[in-house]
């Protein structure tokens, strides 16, 4: 199904997983993948969002309307909702659109605004975002999802603790997008679930230490 997409477009999906069984969702639904695109792509969530961290913001929005459920724990695939198929599906039209042959995040955007009853649109419209602009600013400045940027928080050091299962959490990250490469998506789902188990002990470390606006690092 996501043979189209870039690597990154992919690791979108993955994030997207990892937010719906964080929250105890059986569906992967759009705002996961709304917070799995921000979570991926901070260059865009920056651009169009204001923040390369709007990912923390628009999950506080998001628990307002739909807390989070107890954790399903084990590794299981989360299908996806029908809402998230028809943004996945406009996000396919979009490239075709933009004449792309592959499905890059800035269409998985462009499909998450078109769908446009879902949790993921209403709140990208909150933020001031609505299809018709987005999509021609997209025209006038194609977003350039390849470009290395790196982002840093203001603060203090971090406990040893978090900054050595962070290393450990980065470290199982490019061991999937390895795998993506190489469109070896068992593997990748193996380490997907292993980033997961480190994220949750992670997740945990951040409450302990007041770290909230970590979560999505």
């Amino acid at each position: 199904m996501f043979e189209r997409y870039t690597q990154k477009a992919r690791r979108v999906i993955f994030g997207a997983v990892y937010v719906a069984r964080r929250v105890g969702s059986p569906m992967l639904e759009t705002e996961h993948l709304l917070l799995g695109l921000l979570r991926e792509d901070k260059s865009l969530a920056r651009r169009f969002l204001g923040s390369p961290w709007a990912a923390e913001t628009v999950l506080k929005k998001i628990e307002q309307i739909k807390p989070a459920q107890e954790k399903i724990s084990g590794s299981f695939e989360v299908p996806l909702s029908s809402e998230s198929k028809r943004a996945l599906a406009f996000a396919a039209e979009e490239a075709d659109l933009f004449s792309s042959k592959s499905i890059c995040t800035q269409h998985v955007l462009l499909g998450l605004l078109r769908e446009a009853d879902c949790l993921a649109a209403k709140t990208l419209s909150e933020g001031g975002m609505d299809l018709a602009s987005i999509r021609e600013e997209l025209r006038r400045a194609p977003h350039d999802e390849s470009a290395t940027e790196s982002f840093f928080r203001e603060g203090g050091p971090l406990p040893e603790d978090v900054v050595e299962l962070q290393t450990r959490v980065r470290s199982i990250k490019t061991r999937i997008e390895e795998a993506i490469a190489t469109n070896d998506f068992s593997k990748a789902k193996s380490c997907s679930d292993e980033e997961a188990k480190e994220r949750d002990k992670l997740y945990l470390l951040y409450r302990k230490y007041g770290l909230t606006d970590w979560i999505f690092e």
